[in-house]
């Protein structure tokens, strides 16, 4: 199971500890990946949000190509499990195939479990990474 640590530094691991820095090296795609597996509620997102958030200034045709790299690259860099879709339009994060520390600490809180949810704490969501292009409400 790949590990991608969002609180405090950013940290992507296969299960072998490799780190997977071709993708921590590209802040777009690594914020679609962050935005996939934290946003809530946890589900499949749709393609036309992910265009608003990532590619503002471009127009749909070009906007959905670039997601369209986007997410095969980190099919390619993941495997493919990691990324799974709902029909065309929408697309998510495989929960059984790539952990994260947010979802877990934010389970942890939900479960009562405040020693859990400590121990995964590192610091601030996403610190650091500054996705250019994106909208505003990616980054708050």
């Amino acid at each position: 199971m790949i590990q991608f640590h969002t609180l405090g530094v950013l940290d992507l691991r296969t299960a072998d500890g490799r780190e997977l820095r071709s993708v921590l090296q590209q802040p777009k795609r690594v914020g679609v990946l962050a935005y996939l597996a934290v946003a809530s509620p946890r589900r499949y997102h749709r393609r036309d949000s992910l265009l608003a958030l990532f590619w503002p200034e471009l127009d749909q045709e070009h906007a959905r190509a670039a997601l369209r790299r986007a997410l095969y690259f980190l099919r390619t860099e993941l495997g493919s499990a990691a990324i799974g879709g709902r029909g065309d339009e929408e697309v998510g994060v495989a929960g059984e195939a790539l952990w994260c520390d947010a979802v877990a600490f934010d389970e942890a809180i939900g479960a009562g479990n405040a020693d859990a949810a400590l121990g995964l704490y590192r610091g601030t969501l996403l610190d650091g990474l500054h996705v250019a292009g994106a909208s505003s409400e990616f980054q708050d």
